[in-house]
């Protein structure tokens, strides 16, 4: 006998049970994936931070290649005996990093207006500007409608970069409340050094304001490691 179109249809739908199996293994995987790819996402967050923070200092070295100096992020300049700090005040920065990018941008505004700190109008820093201006990421906040942000660098995390330039030119970078490596003999010997304090926003691992402890580094992403 041949069997009818309608136990054809039977034999070859799902039942209940093996489709709520399916369901199940669907779900289980879905689970074991969405951890990856956080962790995929973090580790590309760290890679771009990485690249940031090298390029950054790159463009600090070439204004001192032409300048014969370091980029000054005050006006008048900051004590003689000190080096300088800009960025997160998180970090113990009391002076955004858009003082020293105007000026490595060739933009004609704050610190640098009429291109008072880079009359060559040469630009060595190149970036693209954050997608969301409220709260920028991964770029300048050039959208920004607030003059204090315009212009600021801010890492994966939502943070501003950080930035030390060996503005006292004795060939360390040392700043006081800062990572505590920073202090002699221990001063990384550098004439600039730039850093993200990544996902954590922390100084160190779990702001213990240490940068490394043995051969174990910190979470933070830093130019000089």
């Amino acid at each position: 006998m041949k069997p009818t179109s309608q136990s054809r249809a039977s034999a070859l739908a799902f039942t209940l049970v093996e489709l709520l199996t399916v369901i199940a293994i669907i779900a289980i995987l879905m689970g074991l994936l969405f951890p990856a790819i956080g962790i995929i996402k973090e580790s590309a967050r760290k890679v771009q931070a990485k690249n940031d923070v090298t390029n950054i200092v790159s463009a600090v070295k070439t204004y001192y290649t032409e300048y014969g100096k370091y980029p000054p992020v005050a006006d008048p300049p900051t004590a003689a005996d000190t080096d300088d700090l800009v960025g997160d005040p998180k970090a113990q920065a009391t002076i955004n990093n858009n003082a020293l990018f105007d000026t490595l941008r060739a933009i004609d505004r704050g610190l640098n207006k009429a291109h008072k700190f880079n009359p060559r109008r040469i630009v060595f820093y190149e970036g693209k500007s954050a997608a969301d201006a409220a709260a920028p990421r991964a770029g300048f906040a050039d959208k920004s409608t607030d003059p204090l942000m315009q212009g600021n660098l801010f890492d994966p995390w939502g943070k501003q970069y950080c930035i030390v330039m060996d503005s006292n030119y004795d060939n360390t970078i040392v700043v006081d409340n800062q990572y505590t490596d920073f202090k002699a003999p221990d001063a990384p010997r550098v004439g600039c050094g730039a850093f993200s304090m990544g996902k954590d926003n922390t100084l160190g691992t779990k702001d213990d304001k240490t940068y490394k402890k043995g051969s174990t580094a910190s979470d933070d992403v830093i130019s000089w490691q």
